[in-house]
């Protein structure tokens, strides 16, 4: 089911919002650009914090004028750099309506690199393989190329969510990356291998998915529910109680944003089993595991942290934290750090600590384009703005330790003393 779950989340994110291809006319589009040039600024916390009026102005010209020679594609795409130009990682626009071609093939980025974690059975031999290059382009290299459609604050978020591009094929395109070959380089062992291609249709992502074969690897504590929104477990040889925070939501804050749902878990009886371990059971060391949460409704999080502060001295806390840990949940491990005296471990934040949130949408009048944009300015440290949330300790995942299930973060909070 995990595997499925990992191939699966950038299938989502594509079909989201696939629709039947329509071709909008220029007409439709300048419409949509003004609405755009109107609507954003005025929703927007304060949209020109980076990118000055002038211009955002400037550039939404610069689309309007080059409106005959573009497809829906090369709009929705020039779209995209005018937001990442605008710098805030919570206001994009989703164009993924327009993408209709991609390789099959999907990667995840470890310490060494970027390697493959599912393919297509016709290209099994570069399972697991480490992507040397695109073209004659290396990972540095495309990381550059794509840092001009990526809205990333720092470096960890760009290469987190470069996985979710490399196999697009109309992006690469558009880039420059790729023409009419594509040539894409592994290593395998001490083989290189070199492989072309051939491209798919995303209509037909689902049905596709049948021919793909995943990336073989032991499951451990850490990734066996990732699915799940929270829970937690002692475990007893290590006297260790382990908390999994994968999602700032529960029953509790869907009924408070009045879309109530029931069979979603309740972080109360969470919260009161954690509390019976914490007076009942013999722990040495807490440990709070945001590697998988990006984000949702704070508010849980900060007054959890507030009721266990009593408990501090009882033990000693560690908070992981790693590239997809984003939004509120790096408002929460600021929470746990400073209300528990808690060490954070793990790799650096996909998010800035200060940054922009608190997201609302629209949608273009004409194309019907969904534009997020950010209703909120979160200052969560003073005098200092960092582009990350960057650990006390540092511990990455290598290739080799997540195939065999070994959980080095974990493992390392076990050797201190």
């Amino acid at each position: 089911m995990k595997k499925i779950v990992l191939v699966f989340l950038m299938i989502l994110i594509i079909c989201s919002s696939l629709v039947s291809a329509v071709e909008f006319t220029k007409e439709e589009w300048l419409q949509d650009l003004n609405y755009l040039e109107k609507e954003l600024p005025a929703r927007h916390k304060n949209l020109f914090f980076k990118l000055k009026k002038e211009e955002f102005k400037s550039e939404l010209e610069k689309i309007k004028a080059d409106l005959p020679k573009l497809s829906n594609l090369d709009i929705s795409l020039r779209l995209a750099e005018l937001f990442t130009k605008i710098g805030d990682s919570h206001t994009a626009v989703d164009n993924t309506r327009f993408f209709k071609k991609y390789y099959p093939v999907y990667f995840k980025k470890f310490a060494d690199g970027y390697r493959v974690r599912a393919v297509d059975k016709k290209y099994k031999e570069i399972l697991g393989a480490k992507l040397i290059s695109i073209n004659g382009y290396s990972p540095s290299d495309l990381k550059n190329k794509f840092s001009s459609l990526i809205t990333a604050d720092n470096q960890y978020a760009l290469e987190y969510k470069l996985t979710s591009f490399l196999n697009l094929k109309e992006v690469l395109s558009y880039l420059e990356i790729i023409d009419q070959k594509n040539e894409f380089i592994f290593n395998e062992g001490d083989s290189q291998l070199k492989i072309s291609f051939a491209a798919k249709n995303i209509e037909n992502i689902y049905k596709n998915a049948d021919d793909l074969i995943y990336l073989d690897y032991q499951n451990n504590i850490a990734l066996s529910n990732s699915n799940k929104l929270f829970w937690s477990k002692y475990l007893e040889t290590e006297k260790i109680l382990y908390f999994q925070y994968n999602s700032c939501w529960s029953r509790e804050l869907a009924k408070k944003h009045k879309r109530p749902k029931p069979e979603l878990p309740s972080f109360s009886e969470q919260k009161n089993k954690i509390f019976h371990s914490i007076e009942n059971k013999e722990i040495e060391k807490f440990v709070i595991d945001l590697r998988h949460n990006s984000g949702g409704d704070s508010r849980q999080g900060t007054q959890f942290a507030a009721e266990l502060n009593k408990y501090k001295d009882q033990f000693d806390t560690y908070v992981i934290i790693g590239p997809n840990t984003f939004s509120s949940a790096i408002i929460n491990a600021l929470d746990f750090k400073n209300q528990l005296d808690a060490y954070l471990i793990g790799t650096a934040t996909m998010g800035k600590p200060n940054h922009f949130g608190e997201v609302r949408a629209f949608n273009l009048p004409n194309t019907d384009l969904k534009v997020s944009y950010s209703t909120k300015y979160f200052k969560l440290l003073e005098n200092i703005d960092p582009d990350a949330l960057y650990p006390d300790i540092t511990v990455e995942t290598g290739f080799e330790d997540f195939l065999n299930g070994r959980d080095t973060v974990l493992k390392l909070i076990t050797t201190i003393d």
